[in-house]
């Protein structure tokens, strides 16, 4: 996903703390809950980094919540009113994940900055 630094920064902080324990129950949604629900997780994940790293929380989540159900981390049902309904799959959401993570250029710098990394960079891109 190609999304501006401080985005990219709050996604790759919840890839590395929360995305992997997401959950939602085995329901259908709408598309507009997906969002949302995903956002909250983002927003609590990123809360140490004060109110502009989750403020940033919402359209990353719009973002991720379009790629997985493209790639199937959430099942897609029509309705017969009209409209989608939408399922958490747990098993190819993780392989999202999975295939994400290895190829998040923050993610790798994270791994390399050490301890410090996370903090140093939200003041970076909040300041």
């Amino acid at each position: 996903m190609n999304l501006p630094p401080l985005q990219a920064h709050v996604f790759a902080y919840f890839l590395s703390h929360g995305a992997r324990d997401f959950s939602m129950v085995g329901r259908w949604w709408p598309h507009a809950e997906l969002a949302l629900v995903m956002a909250d997780k983002m927003r609590i994940a990123v809360r140490p980094f004060g109110k502009a790293a989750q403020d940033a929380a919402g359209p990353v989540a719009e973002a991720l919540s379009e790629h997985m159900l493209a790639c199937g981390g959430f099942s897609t049902k029509p309705q017969k009113f009209g409209g989608t309904m939408h399922q958490f799959q747990p098993e190819a959401f993780r392989a999202a994940l999975d295939a994400i993570e290895a190829a998040d250029p923050v993610l790798k710098l994270a791994a390399a900055g050490g301890a410090d990394f996370w903090a140093t960079s939200f003041t970076e891109l909040t300041n």
